[in-house]
C-alpha cells in the first residue's frame, strides 16, 4: 500500500463521518470532541447507520469510520441513557433531532422524553387552516377527443368532478393530546412528530396501489391522502378497531384503496419500527430496576405470560384444531409477551395457534436463548420450563405449588403473595396492548396473514407511553 493511500487511511480515522472538519479533540464551546467507533451489536449498528442514511443519502458504512460525540445527548457520546446518535445538523444550519428510544423505551429512563418544539419540520404538503369537513371542491377539466374517432377536426368536451376532503386530518386532533391517545393510542403530539419523522422513507414504501413512488410517477394511482393523514388512518385502525368502510368513508376514499393503504402501512411498520421493541442488556436492567424488584427479586430479566386473541372459526379441520383453545373455549391466537422489571415491553412472539401449551410456545420463540447465566424469568405456575431454564443456569421463579392435603406454611404464603405483587404489570401491560381496540374482539380470518404484524405492532406502541413501574 503506498504512503499516499496509508496518509488517507489515517485521517479518515480522525475525523466524524457525517460532520465535515470535526475532529477528535477539537474544542466546541465548552466541550472537547470525542470520536466512538460504531457499536459491535447488529440491530444497534444497524439503528447507528439509519441515522447516518437520513441525513446523508450516499453514506457508505465501512468498519473504520467514526461518529463524534456532537450526535448524542450531551455531547458526550454514547451512554448507557442515550446510546443512538439523535442530533444532526441539516445544511440550513439547523439540527434534525430524532426520537431517543435508548431513554424512553428501554429500561433507560422513568418517564416520557420531552423533546423540542423546534424539532419539527414536515415537507409534506398541508391543508389549509379551515374547517375541512365544509371544503369541497369542484375540479373542470376538458378532454380532448382522438379527431380520428370523432370528427375530423379536433373536438373538446367539458368534464366536472367533486371530491371531498378527509372528514378527520392530522391538523383537526394536534393541539389536543387527549384525543390524539383516543385517536391513535400515542400519548402526546410531541410523540407523534417525533415518530413520524422517523418515517423519511415512507413515500417510497408505501402507496396506495401496491407499486412504488416510480411507477406512480410513471402512470400509476396517484396518492389520494397526504402521508401524515395515511399514518393516521392506519393509527386509528389499530386503536379503534374500525372497519375499513367505516375508515373509507372518514377520509373520503375507496374501500380498495382503503385497504391496500393499510395494508401496505402496516408492513412497513412491521420493520421500521422494530426499534421500539428491542432485549435490553443485564445492566440496563440492573441500573433502571425498580425497588420492589431489587429487594426481593433481583436477578430478574424478563417477567413473562401468555395471552389470547379470539379469531373466526375456518373451515378446515386442520385449523380447527390448531387454533381451538381449551381455556377460551373458542378459535384464538396465542402470544407470549415479556416485560423488563420496570415495565417495557422486551419480547414479543409471533401469534400461534390457542392449542398450544405455555411451554411449547416459550421453547419455540426463543426467549430461553436471549437469557444469560444467572438471570432469572418470572412466571406464573402454568410455566412449567424449569427443564429449559435449568441447563442454562436460568432461574424460574413461581409461585408455590400446594402439596397434597398439606396447606401453605406462612413462608410459602409470603412468596406467593410476592411474586403476585410483581407479576401484576406483565397483566398491565397485556390490558395496555389489548386497548388497542382491533385484538379486543373477534379478529376476522381474512387478517391472518397479517396477525401476528398487528399484534406486535400494537405493542410496539404502547412502549411509547409512560412507564408501568415507577423508577
Amino acid at each position: 500500500m503506498s504512503q499516499t493511500v496509508l496518509k488517507k487511511k489515517s485521517n479518515s480515522l480522525k475525523y466524524c463521518c457525517v460532520c465535515s472538519g470535526v475532529y477528535r479533540g477539537k474544542v466546541v464551546g465548552d466541550k472537547t470532541i470525542s470520536l466512538h467507533k460504531f457499536p459491535q451489536d447488529s440491530k444497534l449498528q444497524r439503528i447507528w447507520i439509519q441515522r447516518c442514511r437520513t441525513v446523508m443519502k450516499d453514506f457508505k458504512w465501512t468498519a473504520h469510520k467514526l461518529l463524534c460525540s456532537l450526535h448524542f445527548i450531551g455531547s458526550r457520546g454514547p451512554t448507557k441513557a442515550h446510546n443512538i446518535p439523535s442530533i444532526f445538523p441539516r445544511a440550513d444550519g439547523t439540527e434534525k433531532l430524532f426520537l431517543d428510544v435508548s431513554v424512553h423505551l428501554h429500561d433507560y429512563a422513568s418517564g416520557p422524553i420531552q423533546l423540542p418544539k423546534k424539532f419539527r419540520n414536515i415537507a409534506t404538503q398541508t391543508y389549509n387552516e379551515v374547517d375541512m369537513r365544509a371544503v369541497e371542491t369542484q375540479t373542470c377539466f376538458k378532454v380532448m377527443v382522438d379527431a380520428g374517432t370523432q370528427a375530423s377536426s379536433g373536438e373538446s368536451k367539458d368534464f366536472s368532478e367533486q371530491t371531498r376532503l378527509p372528514d378527520l386530518v392530522y391538523e383537526d386532533i394536534r393541539h389536543d393530546d387527549s384525543k390524539i391517545i383516543f385517536y391513535t393510542g400515542i400519548p402526546d403530539k410531541v410523540t407523534f412528530d417525533a415518530l413520524f419523522d422517523e418515517m423519511s422513507d415512507a413515500s417510497e414504501k408505501t402507496s396506495s396501489n401496491g407499486k412504488s413512488t416510480s411507477d406512480e410517477k410513471a402512470g400509476g394511482r396517484p396518492r389520494s391522502l397526504r402521508l401524515i393523514d395515511e399514518f393516521l388512518m392506519v393509527l386509528m385502525r389499530l386503536r379503534l378497531g374500525l372497519l375499513v368502510d367505516d375508515l373509507s368513508a372518514r377520509f373520503c376514499i375507496s374501500a380498495s384503496a382503503c385497504s391496500r393503504v393499510l395494508n401496505s402501512w402496516i408492513n412497513y411498520l412491521d420493520s421500521k419500527l422494530h426499534f421500539l421493541i428491542m432485549w435490553p442488556s443485564k445492566d440496563a436492567v440492573e441500573h433502571n430496576m425498580p425497588k420492589l424488584f431489587r429487594d426481593k427479586f433481583p436477578n430478574t430479566r424478563v417477567i413473562i405470560d401468555c395471552t389470547e386473541i379470539r379469531t373466526e372459526t375456518p373451515s378446515s379441520t386442520k385449523l380447527k384444531t390448531v387454533l381451538y383453545s381449551d381455556y377460551k373455549s373458542h378459535m384464538t391466537y396465542k402470544s407470549l409477551v415479556g416485560i423488563s422489571p420496570s415495565g417495557h415491553v422486551t419480547f414479543v412472539s409471533d401469534l400461534w395457534g390457542g392449542g398450544i401449551s405455555d411451554k411449547q410456545i416459550t421453547k419455540q420463540s426463543g426467549l430461553i436463548e436471549l437469557c444469560e447465566s444467572g438471570d432469572a424469568i418470572m412466571a406464573d405456575k402454568g410455566f412449567l420450563i424449569s427443564d429449559l431454564t435449568t441447563p442454562r443456569g436460568v432461574k424460574l421463579i413461581i409461585p408455590p405449588f400446594k402439596k397434597a392435603h398439606k396447606a401453605f406454611s406462612a413462608r410459602e404464603v409470603q412468596n406467593t403473595r410476592e411474586i403476585a405483587n410483581a407479576r401484576i404489570h406483565v397483566e398491565r401491560q397485556m390490558e395496555r396492548i389489548k386497548n388497542f381496540r382491533i385484538v379486543q374482539g373477534v379478529m376476522p380470518i381474512t387478517m391472518s396473514r397479517q396477525a401476528s404484524k398487528v399484534w406486535k405492532l400494537c405493542a410496539k406502541l404502547t412502549n411509547l407511553q409512560p412507564p408501568l413501574v415507577p423508577h
